[in-house]
């Protein structure tokens, strides 16, 4: 099959050698297959909305090498699908965390071709990715593509309004308990930011999946990363740091026990919203009805 006008991207799982060498093969296997039949089912498959809808799936093709994960959009004319390509990639970037693995990616924009009977695939931009996925020194994904594509990507995750943002509901009482507006894109919140990547000698796109991790993923983020070799660790933390900086860190509620914040990371199309406690992992709410809705 021919796969054209695509968002393509390349993951590799880092430190795999020391995986290898650190753990019996079978052992690795049972990991490794427990994130990769986890990611199948709640991430690369066809997937039900909260109401139980069937809907789409996030990408239209996924294929696994090894420690490498190969992903392709639907066709990106549908901004709808460029939004589920974004925040799938920066979901399959936290689940492997939680199962104990770190995936650096890179993101680009053209064609392939992938014939599974005869197990052929091709495609010049994924052997360009590869490449620049290698280069990056940390643990992130950057989003290379040309200046027509790129202002493609960030029409559909911000739109063209000049002011946005979004309102949190007590949908029992239809009371408004906050209210967000934004007129910049630069927040913390951001599903992709710009940044100058650990490396590269200018600034690029790139996923911000550190976000909406629970803090004590985010601390076994930092624990895997201290066998890294060249400082990822502390490019990675650097990148933390600048996302924690940055306006929009979530609107905090004192009366919403278990709840102590909300974070919501916005599209044009979609969202990722995580209820947080006060040790900054996620939560569930058991009380009022909550609404989120999009200004």
């Amino acid at each position: 099959m021919k796969y054209q006008n695509r968002l393509l991207a390349f993951f590799d799982i880092l430190g795999f050698k020391k995986h290898l060498n650190d753990e019996t093969l079978y052992n690795l296997y049972l990991k490794y297959s427990c994130f990769i039949e986890k990611a199948n089912r709640d991430i690369f498959g066809d997937v039900n909305t909260i109401y139980g809808e069937a809907t789409v799936s996030n990408f239209n093709k996924s294929i696994i090498f090894s420690d490498s994960i190969l992903l392709i959009s639907y066709d990106i004319d549908d901004i709808s699908n460029i939004n589920k390509f974004l925040l799938s990639c920066i979901t399959l970037m936290q689940e492997a965390i939680k199962h104990g693995f770190i995936l650096r990616g890179a993101i680009g924009y053209g064609e392939a071709i992938y014939d599974e009977e005869k197990s052929i695939f091709l495609s010049k931009e994924f052997a360009e990715l590869s490449v620049k996925e290698s280069k990056q020194n940390w643990a992130g994904c950057g989003i290379f593509v040309d200046d027509v594509i790129k202002e493609k990507i960030l029409n559909a995750v911000f739109g063209n309004r000049e002011i946005n943002g979004y309102q949190i509901w007590n949908a029992t009482t239809n009371t408004l308990l906050k209210q967000k507006v934004f007129k910049s894109n630069v927040r913390a919140s951001s599903p992709i930011l710009e940044y100058k990547i650990p490396c590269f000698d200018e600034k690029y796109l790139c996923l911000n999946y550190l976000f909406t991790m629970d803090n004590r993923e985010i601390k076994k983020l930092w624990k895997l990363l201290e066998s890294e070799p060249k400082g990822k660790g502390c490019t990675t933390k650097e990148f933390c740091n600048h996302i924690d900086n940055l306006e929009d860190n979530g609107v905090i509620f004192e009366e919403l026990k278990p709840i102590h914040k909300i974070k919501v990371m916005q599209t044009e199309t979609g969202a990722k919203i995580k209820f947080e406690d006060r040790c900054g992992n996620g939560t569930d709410f058991q009380g009022n009805n909550i609404t989120i809705g999009f200004i």
